[in-house]
């Protein structure tokens, strides 16, 4: 017995990647995948905690070469105590 091999609806297309029928069809007419309409993100979200003491940073770091981020943070933990608080430290090492 012969297979007869048919087109996917655009149904079962979508079903199978788990996205409903009407959003299938808008990528079928854009003519593109969803991840080529993704918007670039490259603004910052809001202000940078460490601006103002960045250059303290720097400069610490080019006087002691290859230490680590926790390491620097701490360090201007120590020098500013109320201002940074240990859940800053990923932000920092970004």
């Amino acid at each position: 017995m012969k297979r007869i091999h048919k087109e996917p609806t655009l149904e079962s297309a979508a079903a199978k990647v788990g996205m409903c029928e009407k959003t299938a069809r808008r990528y079928v007419k854009l003519g593109k995948l969803p991840s080529q309409c993704k918007v670039s993100h490259d603004w910052p979200t809001r202000e940078d905690p460490f601006e103002a003491d960045w250059p303290w940073a720097v400069d610490f770091l080019m006087n002691n070469s290859g230490l680590e981020a926790k390491t620097l943070f701490e360090a201007l933990q120590r020098q500013l105590p109320e201002k940074y608080q240990d859940g800053q430290l990923r932000t920092f090492q970004r």
